[in-house]
């Protein structure tokens, strides 16, 4: 895992890198945010959650690039139940008319839902709505492109990749209440030939003092087909400490 971390990461760095040093010509944008979160329970039961997330991104001219990592574990007892990990990096390059063209790369792992491991590999076009508007915000994705999965099935790694072509279909929107409170939501599914999921996500974000925030999340994750006696949809509320850079 670490690995596909570090080659996304370095992927990401070299763009960077490389628009840094046409930085005579046009300014370059860095901002990020890193967030904490989680719980823990003791008395009759014995339960821990832990929530990170780390935000990074760049902008130059008509380009603008987002790298996220997300991750979250849960133990109930001192077993194990949630060990999830979500990376994604995003490139998008603005065309005439509110249009862009965006690059979308991801790995995740969730091996309590199946997923040993998968990689996504999907581009698209897209369009910013409501321009006019510059406390509100609504983009509309449509992309294509492959997914590749490697699955547990019974608790052992299966040896057999699955690749699936990827439709991917996305909703986004965000809202500034003011300049303390952002409200953001969007939804987007994932469609192929096997593994189809639909994800919900709302966030509220509030700034306490400094570059100092509090982030309130719900995430749904819905599988058309879930594995051998597992539910077709996991829900995760968050309450998370960050700092904004």
């Amino acid at each position: 895992m670490m690995m596909r971390s570090g080659v996304f990461l370095f992927g990401f760095l070299c763009f960077v890198s490389s628009v840094h040093a046409e930085g005579a010509v046009s300014e370059n944008q860095f901002s990020g945010l890193i967030e904490f979160g989680g719980d823990k329970t003791v008395g009759n039961t014995e339960n821990s959650s832990l929530g990170l997330k780390f935000e990074l991104g760049h902008s130059y001219a008509k380009w603008s690039n987002k790298l996220t990592w997300d991750s979250s574990q849960k133990k109930e007892s001192g077993t194990l139940t949630e060990d999830k990990y979500n990376i994604i990096l995003k490139s998008i390059y603005d065309l005439p008319n509110h249009f862009y063209t965006f690059i979308h790369l991801g790995y995740r792992e969730d091996g309590f839902s199946g997923v040993y491991w998968e990689q996504t590999y999907i581009g698209g076009f897209g369009y910013h709505g409501f321009t006019d508007q510059p406390e509100y915000s609504v983009d509309f994705e449509l992309g294509y492109g492959q997914r590749v999965t490697k699955k547990l099935v019974n608790g052992f790694v299966r040896a057999k990749l699955d690749y699936d072509p990827g439709t991917h279909v996305a909703l986004i929107t965000q809202y500034n209440f003011t300049d303390e409170d952002t409200l953001k939501a969007s939804i987007s599914a994932e469609l192929g030939n096997d593994d189809d999921f639909i994800e919900k996500k709302i966030s509220w974000k509030h700034k306490l003092f400094g570059a100092l925030h509090l982030d309130v999340s719900y995430e749904a994750l819905t599988l058309t087909k879930p594995g051998v006696n597992k539910v077709s949809t996991d829900a995760t509320t968050m309450f998370k400490l960050g700092y904004s850079f």
